[in-house]
């Protein structure tokens, strides 16, 4: 369906005036309304007039990025509003201290803060997300190891697990005098509602990988309508690492169904209404493999040790409360008022249900997104 030029700028429009709207009210900020503009312009994709007002977006940002990129940049022009309107000023320098103060006040993403957003968004997410050679290394290191605990001998796989927690969390230890950056990547696969087994996967990540998952409504100005989409948000390595165990789990679920539905001699094809179930179990059995493995290691180290053990184990929880708390600060910028809830479990085929869980006690990680990135294309990503 072709949309003309004019209908599809009304249509911008209402949504950020929507946004604005959405924008204050959730962030209890109080802004006049601005007049909204789109313009032609490439050479800056947002930018604040105070003298007339306007807040002017452009074409080709609304055209050519998808709908977070927009509305990072929609929110860092109101954050040149919110600094506007109370005559404040940083000694001639528009995107200072009192604009960083709005940024937060806005839960604007830390890449859209900066001036450059504005001329180029794609180019200061990547810099603001991109890891220093050593950081790249330890992260793939990381996710070697995921991708080698498929050992059919379950103590080495179980040893392989751990130990890409232990270098996680060692590389945490050791860049404590290090700033790190906190980021946040959206997945959105275009659905009304957000599946069950999705926000499964998403507590997986939050429980075991230093990450936190937030579920909310992401615009697509395509389509001209709202979809549900997660955001992952935490460091920039756990986020990576994150994601990678996303998308294993995310397209391993459809081929542990497919062997199991498949019927063999005897027995019937499973149910369409079963795979839920299995999804749901296969997902609480890796949850319990995981938990199982990192008290065991718990367990090991203090086994037959000296105090040396227990330090350890103190060093490790005690660096496990620093991050949990950076990370709760990061959120509770971007989403200061959250309504978590939790997986429904009601109506489970406990066939299904228990058949899942018992696979998902052996499921080992293997490829996740980085190792195909270069194959996998964006249709594939947003399924």
């Amino acid at each position: 369906m072709t949309i003309d030029r004019d209908s599809q700028e009304r249509a911008w429009i209402l949504q950020l005036v929507k946004e604005f709207q959405e924008i204050v009210t959730y962030y209890g900020v109080h802004l006049s309304q601005p007049f909204i503009k789109i313009s032609d312009t490439r050479s800056q994709y947002g930018a604040w007039s105070h003298y007339t007002r306007t807040l002017t977006m452009s074409r080709a940002l609304l055209e050519e990025h998808k709908w977070d990129v927009v509305l990072e940049i929609f929110k860092h022009e109101l954050a040149h509003v919110w600094v506007s309107e109370r005559g404040r000023d940083d000694d001639g320098d528009p995107h200072g201290f009192v604009f960083q103060q709005a940024c937060r006040r806005l839960g604007v993403a830390p890449w859209a803060r900066s001036a450059s957003v504005e001329i180029d968004p794609e180019t200061a997410r990547s810099h603001h997300r991109q890891l220093s050679e050593d950081k790249e290394r330890q992260v793939r290191r990381v996710e070697k190891l995921l991708s080698l605990a498929q050992s059919s001998n379950s103590n080495e796989a179980a040893l392989a697990m751990e130990r890409a927690r232990q270098l996680s969390l060692q590389y945490q230890i050791d860049m404590q005098s290090e700033q790190r950056n906190y980021t946040y990547i959206l997945i959105n696969h275009q659905k009304k509602t957000m599946p069950a087994h999705q926000s499964s996967i998403a507590s997986i990540l939050c429980t075991h990988f230093y990450v936190d998952c937030v579920s909310r409504s992401q615009y697509d100005a395509d389509s001209r309508e709202s979809y549900k989409a997660l955001e992952i948000l935490g460091s920039v390595e756990n986020v990576q690492i994150a994601e990678y165990v996303y998308w294993y789990l995310w397209r391993e679920l459809p081929q542990l169904w497919k062997v199991f539905s498949m019927p063999g001699p005897g027995v019937e094809k499973k149910k369409r209404s079963s795979q839920r179930s299995f999804y749901l179990g296969v997902l609480n059995g890796f949850h319990t493999k995981l938990s199982r493995e990192k008290a065991a290691a718990e367990a090991a180290k203090l086994a037959g040790t000296d105090s040396s053990g227990t330090a350890l184990i103190a060093l490790d929880k005690g660096l496990e409360r620093i991050l949990k708390q950076e990370l709760k600060s990061f959120v509770a910028e971007r989403f200061p008022r959250l309504n978590r809830g939790g997986t429904s479990r009601s109506g489970l085929e406990a066939d299904a249900y228990h058949s899942g869980v018992a696979r998902g006690q052996t499921l080992e990680l293997r490829q996740g997104l980085n190792q195909t990135s270069k194959t996998l294309t964006l249709t594939e990503r947003n399924s």
